[in-house]
């Protein structure tokens, strides 16, 4: 009886140890999740694109609950296209569907007028629970 006791009782020991091994490859697997899934934005993030490619980009996520702001030479404090986002305290909230066309960010006569050739550097703004909400790209 007491050697039964005993090895159920390693058994137990093993369980838990192997439990808490489990739940630690779990949220890091969520954690991989997270990223992988944030990748088709965190990709801009810090890097230098051309006008070309932000037109792209606005272009991609069309369709997206997301927003971007590009702040050129012309209009320093921005355009947001595909949702309107506000930020305070760098956490933002997604509002309603922009007015701003991307056509308008091909034709030289507007304000909205992006270079394709110029340098534009980019941003992510999160909200409050670290999701994704806007891609900023700001003219060099």
């Amino acid at each position: 009886v007491v050697i039964t006791l005993i090895v159920v009782s390693i058994g137990f020991v093993l369980m838990r140890s192997g439990q808490s091994t489990a739940q630690s490859a779990i949220g890091k697997l969520d954690q991989i999740n997270a990223e992988m899934s944030e990748s088709q934005y965190t990709m801009y993030d810090g890097i230098e694109n051309s006008g070309s490619e932000v037109v792209n980009v606005m272009n991609k996520f069309k369709d997206e609950y997301i927003g971007v702001q590009v702040k050129t030479k012309k209009v320093a404090t921005g355009t947001w296209y595909i949702h309107n986002v506000s930020i305070a305290s760098n956490v933002g909230t997604v509002g309603a569907k922009s007015t701003n066309t991307v056509s308008n960010t091909m034709d030289e006569s507007h304000l909205e007028y992006i270079n394709p050739n110029g340098k534009f550097l980019g941003s992510l703004v999160r909200d409050e629970n670290g999701t994704v909400v806007a891609l900023v790209f700001t003219q060099k």
